[in-house]
């Protein structure tokens, strides 16, 4: 039993290096190799065949400068760091789900020294989360679990509609927008 338990704790650390290194079919045939010996230690004679590929859908992007925007304007993240799936849009600036499925959506805006910025996070027509940094330099952020169809749209919407405001970035990506499929 020491044996079998040293050997899967070896298998898990062998997934961990494989994900980390993104080689798909090398981490598709450890976790069958798991299964299979999990099966066998609960001595069933079954061995599974599972042929499972989880497709991954992510994304992140960030503002690389600071963008006035006029009243009810979508915040369009222009520096796309992963879009596994292609469901960000940096010229609409829109998330759109390419499945069905529960999602984790972050978001994080910045407002400018001595300025304000208001923001909200959007499904569709449905205002979810609001985002509010203060007076800058100041941050607001949100995570949020949605549960989205396919076709469903996410985006960062400049909440207020009286005048125009600044988010604030730079070079150092302080606004950012991002989400990726949990199930």
């Amino acid at each position: 039993m020491f044996r079998t338990t040293v050997t899967v704790f070896m298998l898990l650390m062998m997934m961990v290096k494989v994900e980390s290194a993104s080689n798909t079919e090398l981490h598709n045939g450890l976790i069958q190799d798991l299964l299979n010996m999990k099966m066998k230690i609960k001595g069933s004679s079954s061995v599974s065949t599972c042929t499972c590929q989880k497709k991954v859908i992510a994304f992140t992007a960030s503002m690389s400068a600071p963008k006035s925007l006029t009243p009810l304007a979508i915040v369009k993240f222009d520096k796309v760091w992963t879009n596994a799936g292609q469901g960000y849009d940096t010229n609409s600036g829109f998330f759109t789900a390419p499945k069905k499925g529960y999602y984790q959506i972050s978001t994080t805006v910045m407002s400018s020294h001595g300025k304000y910025f208001n923001a909200s996070l959007w499904k569709n027509d449905e205002k979810t989360v609001g985002l509010y940094p203060g007076q800058g330099p100041g941050t607001g952020s949100a995570d949020i679990v949605l549960e989205l169809k396919k076709g469903d749209r996410v985006f960062v919407k400049h909440h207020d509609n009286k005048g125009s405001q600044t988010i604030f970035s730079n070079t150092n990506h302080h606004s950012m927008f991002s989400g990726f499929l949990i199930s």
